[in-house]
């Protein structure tokens, strides 16, 4: 059986396995006072430091990274 046949069970319960997995974080991060994140400052921690963000600029240097030629050996 191929790893890529997908059935309407496979679907299902990797549909409950997530479900299980996200309450499981959400309970852990409750109970350490972990909330999300509501806004980039939040992330950033400075408001200076994202006052300029740019979006677009990020994503094209996020892209220009991933087209870069790694040096690392493959074998």
């Amino acid at each position: 059986m191929s790893q890529w046949n997908v059935t309407p069970h496979d679907q299902a319960e990797r549909a409950r396995e997530t479900a299980e997995a996200r309450a499981d974080l959400e309970q852990r991060a409750a109970e350490q006072g972990v909330k999300p994140f509501t806004s980039l400052e939040d992330f950033a921690g400075d408001p200076e430091l994202t006052a300029d963000f740019d979006v677009d600029e990020f994503l094209r240097m996020v892209r220009e990274t991933r087209d870069t030629p790694s040096n690392r050996s493959m074998s």
